[in-house]
């Protein structure tokens, strides 16, 4: 092959980088933070005691730092299903062993208040990209060690938070119930959601959770709360929310790594 290709079918950058984080194995933490905004990658940074952006491609940033002695990565994975598998794919090659949801998200559930913390203990699965790795009964569950460590976590530092089922979709507008075209297939999609006691709306998880247990790595999701559905609230300044999540996982990383998880 010459010098001006790769081979297509697992292709890698100067030899050793994955093609689209643009990371080579050693660069990734055991246990990496999956934001969906590039921007939330430099702003946990500032929560670490040593941190590094290794890289920058598309929707998809990459840090590794140190938070109290614990290496941690963080790496974007933009919105939704696709982009989503892609950084899962690339990060379990690279020899992650946990990924870590942490987001923004709907509540659709009286009673959950936006800033609140959300723990999914699994998703269901309507975001479309894990139809290609399990059938469709196959469940989209968080690792139960995942989630004992993001209760422990909430718990320490006195955070409100929820447990329970959340909905990924393939859809922020339509997918999540909001009307922007004369005919929505979705249009009772929360309805529907809640009266499952489906908790919360989002549009990753799923893909993470799925693709992690197929592949035998840790999963787990910790949201906060942005919007509620049932309310019609939406919370314009979330950084100080989001930061507070940020917190609360990377404690959480610190707990499973004590115990020896992972």
């Amino acid at each position: 092959m010459s010098n001006r290709f790769i081979q297509a079918d697992f292709p890698l950058y100067e030899g050793t980088k994955v093609p689209h984080l643009r990371i080579a194995e050693g660069d990734v933490a055991p246990c990496v933070l999956l934001p969906g905004d590039p921007g939330r990658v430099d702003l946990i940074g500032d929560l670490f005691d040593s941190y590094q952006i290794l890289s920058s491609n598309r929707e998809f940033k990459v840090g590794t730092g140190d938070y109290h002695g614990t290496p941690v990565s963080v790496c974007s994975t933009g919105i939704g299903g696709p982009s989503t598998e892609i950084a899962v794919l690339e990060l379990l090659r690279l020899k992650a062993k946990c990924l870590l949801r942490i987001g923004g998200t709907a509540a659709i559930q009286e009673g959950i208040d936006c800033g609140d913390i959300i723990i999914n203990t699994g998703s269901v699965r309507l975001g479309g990209s894990t139809s290609h790795y399990a059938r469709p009964e196959y469940p989209a569950v968080a690792n139960h060690y995942v989630v004992q460590a993001l209760i422990e976590a909430c718990e320490r530092l006195g955070h409100r938070y929820h447990l329970g089922i959340g909905a990924t979709t393939s859809s922020f507008y339509h997918g999540q119930g909001r009307n922007v075209s004369p005919m929505n297939y979705s249009a009772n999609i929360i309805d529907e959601m809640k009266a499952l006691g489906v908790i919360n709306l989002e549009m990753e998880s799923e893909t993470i959770l799925t693709i992690s247990s197929v592949l035998g790595a840790y999963a787990g999701t910790l949201l906060v709360v942005h919007a509620n559905r049932v309310t019609n609230q939406w919370l314009v300044d979330y950084e100080e929310s989001q930061l507070k999540m940020c917190k609360t996982a990377l404690l959480a990383v610190e707990i499973l790594t004590k115990k020896g998880v992972f």
